[in-house]
């Protein structure tokens, strides 16, 4: 937010307000949705009670939070804890009484898939199952890069079996789906893919900050069935939020930090049971927009496929690294002058990309933002020398 903006209040302060409203008192609400999907971020691997998708084994946030450790802290991107937040949310009469269960992890290289779940009991009757976005495994974010041109990813398959199952073992129960990230996206592809008779039962989809897909994936009957139920949040300056399509209508919301940090949720403005909401993006994120959408309309889908697994294969330096933190203690610059076919494949659609943001900024220009353009026309012509360097390459 501008330096002049006040400082909005946060899921925090919801919980410190409207923590003492029942959910008989006060409905569920995006709010609640998003605490719920906040939560699922943290690393459940330690309490095997948790992954059984028997209701009945179902446990309270408190008895599974007053054993959490320093270990068990979130898996996103986030520098935040969020474990305070579980506390704060087990201490309240809302959640004290929501019930947790049916947790899965997936890790898996071979068909390159991330899927991290957990499910809800909430004291309204409801099932609420929830996904995480992508965390610091390297499978999660080829796993983001294929959504470029994959109609539907593993962990998409995955997540509407996940919820398919654990509505089977609730049938009593109406069905929420949410998600934060990638997290949202799996919770909108969720919603289109379950059968018609678990549409008929799901109230709401929350996307947090999640891309959108394909026009190929939303111009379908099973997403028109469920559009009137999907909910989806974009900060002003979301980056992640906006990749591919959303056709659907988006709440753009207010949010304490700055440029891609408004993706953390922890920063979300809150008045009473709703985000805060802005007229309209920044004008920053705007031009993102264009620019990604010219350049991604620019690629045939071979192109994205080769693309993708040319950049990933020299990110992992052809498989051998796993993690964010072990790319972090290599030379990314030196792994992107490799030689060959992959070389020339990032060289040639960074090229195109560097392209697409010089002539946003002239435009930009033309509109009477001439100095501020020349210096991202110049900021973006310095970062393209720089990676024909990397790349080996002379301009």
């Amino acid at each position: 937010m501008d330096k002049n903006e006040k400082t909005v209040e946060t899921v925090f302060d919801y919980l410190r307000w409207r923590g003492d409203l029942t959910f008989a008192q006060d409905a569920f609400n995006e709010v609640d949705n998003l605490i719920l999907c906040i939560i699922t971020y943290l690393n459940f691997r330690r309490f095997d009670i948790l992954c059984s998708r028997n209701p009945n084994d179902a446990v309270t946030l408190g008895e599974i939070v007053s054993r959490m450790t320093p270990e068990d802290e979130q898996q996103g991107l986030s520098p935040n804890d969020y474990i305070p937040l579980m506390q704060a949310a087990a201490d309240s009469v809302r959640f004290g009484s929501v019930r947790m269960f049916g947790y899965e992890t997936v890790r898996d290289e071979e068909r390159e898939m991330q899927l991290d779940a957990l499910s809800f009991l909430v004291p309204d009757g409801t099932l609420f199952c929830a996904f995480m976005g992508t965390d610091r495994s390297l499978v999660g974010w080829k796993e983001n890069l294929n959504l470029s041109f994959m109609d539907a990813v593993p962990a998409q398959v995955g997540a509407t079996e996940y919820v398919t199952d654990m509505a089977a073992h609730c049938p009593d129960r109406l069905l929420r789906i949410g998600g934060h990230s990638k997290g949202g996206n799996l919770a909108a592809y969720v919603a289109m893919h379950i059968p018609e008779e678990l549409q008929a039962k799901l109230l709401d989809a929350y996307n947090n900050d999640g891309p959108g897909f394909r026009k190929s994936v939303t111009d379908t009957e099973e997403y028109r069935r469920i559009a009137n139920k999907l909910h989806t949040y974009i900060p002003a300056a979301s980056i992640v939020g906006m990749l591919l399509e959303h056709t659907e209508d988006y709440a753009v919301v207010a949010s304490n930090s700055r440029a891609v940090m408004q993706h953390e949720p922890l920063t979300w403005g809150v008045l009473g049971s709703r985000f805060i909401r802005l007229e309209s993006r920044s004008e920053l994120a705007k031009m993102s927009d264009d620019v990604l959408r010219e350049w991604t309309a620019s690629l045939t889908p071979q192109e994205r496929e080769e693309f993708s697994t040319a950049l990933f294969d020299m990110f992992t330096q052809g498989g051998k690294l796993r993690s964010l933190e072990e790319v972090q203690q290599k030379d990314l610059l030196r792994r992107l002058a490799a030689d060959g076919k992959q070389k020339g494949i990032v060289s040639e659609v960074l090229r195109r990309l560097i392209a697409d943001v010089k002539e946003e900024m002239l435009h930009t220009a033309e509109e009477g933002l001439k100095e501020t353009a020349e210096t991202l026309k110049e900021t973006a012509e310095n970062l393209y020398q720089a990676g024909q360097k990397a790349l080996g390459k002379r301009k």
